[in-house]
């Protein structure tokens, strides 16, 4: 016989919910969640008083906001040894492009420099009066 094996008028025996112990049911106590627990040894919680609080509403919309604009892409390379050589082909192009530029500009700055009285060594321009 345990400690809840006796007559009371309009109660029955119950069982904690959550240590398993008997007590009359008017003894237990209905949780938040649904659980009958006793307040004898401890079982009985009060609600999270942070359950009550309420959210406050976010507005993370863009003040200004654009339509997402589509990728653009001419056509997709694909790499084999043709368009390798081809590559190779343009950049020796204009390397070759470069080096006609660069020695045409020298030649014009020379022809230029020449009648100022300025003589063009190394790419370089010296007057004739500094060199005395």
């Amino acid at each position: 016989m345990g400690h809840a094996d006796y007559y009371k008028s309009g109660t029955y025996n119950g069982l904690c919910d959550r240590c398993g112990s008997k007590f009359k049911f008017s003894d237990l106590k209905l949780e938040w969640d649904g659980l009958y627990v006793c307040t004898a040894n401890g079982c009985w919680e009060a609600r999270q008083p942070q359950d009550y609080v309420k959210g406050v509403r976010d507005d993370m919309a863009v003040p200004v906001s654009r339509p997402d604009q589509p990728s653009v892409f001419l056509a997709p390379i694909i790499v084999t040894e043709t368009t390798i050589s081809t590559f190779s082909f343009i950049i020796s192009r204009l390397k070759s492009l470069a080096v006609s530029v660069s020695s045409a500009v020298s030649v014009a700055l020379s022809t230029t420099l020449r009648g100022f009285g300025t003589k063009v060594v190394n790419g370089s321009a010296i007057n004739s009066k500094t060199l005395g």
